[in-house]
């Protein structure tokens, strides 16, 4: 009977053993998958490498749908996140203005830059956007891109109320203006409470 009794404690003791072990494994498992998305700094990266590729291909292309993919997708992020309306200009004598926003303050005006790392975005499009806005009276403009900016693009653009946007504040943007799109999705099919 003690035999017994002594092969049931240890066998108790060791299923515990296991499922501690387990439980702690479990719980180290997910304390690391909470902080490799809690930064969201590689996922972003991915995204920002993603979108350039995704849109530098329809330009190589010359997407005959829409030559103007990348120029959409950032007025429509913009729109959605920024509000007011945004109209894409055409693709040619344009003076270098992709994106006229019309919003409560006034118009903005924005230049969009599909490039990747090697391909950083100096002052010149800053510089466009800048006489464009003092031509056309806009209260602001933008510079986006999937890459990013030199120093002197930073350096050129402080007091001109031009925001410079690199491609890791785009992909913000991008899941900012998905979340409103869900939002808004979710307002339509509203969950019935039971």
């Amino acid at each position: 009977m003690t035999i017994l009794f002594s092969l049931s404690i240890l066998t108790m003791c060791m299923l515990w053993y296991l499922y501690y072990n387990q439980k702690k494994m479990l719980e180290s498992y997910r304390a690391n998958a909470l902080d490799a998305f809690s930064s969201h700094e590689d996922m972003k990266e991915t995204l920002r490498i993603g979108l350039y590729n995704r849109f530098k291909r329809d330009l190589e292309q010359q997407n005959e749908e829409d030559p103007l993919l990348f120029e959409h997708f950032v007025a429509d992020i913009m729109t959605s996140v920024r509000g007011g309306n945004t109209y894409v200009t055409r693709s040619s004598g344009d003076f270098g203005i992709d994106i006229e926003e019309q919003a409560d303050r006034g118009l903005y005006l924005g230049q969009v830059k599909c490039y990747n790392d090697q391909n950083l975005v100096g002052f010149a499009p800053i510089a466009i956007v800048h006489s464009q806005m003092m031509k056309q009276s806009a209260v602001g403009g933008y510079v986006v891109t999937t890459s990013k900016f030199t120093s002197n693009a930073y350096t050129y653009a402080k007091g001109l109320n031009i925001e410079l946007i690199d491609g890791n504040q785009l992909v913000e943007l991008w899941l900012q203006h998905l979340e409103v799109k869900r939002e808004s999705i979710a307002g339509l099919n509203p969950v019935p409470q039971t």
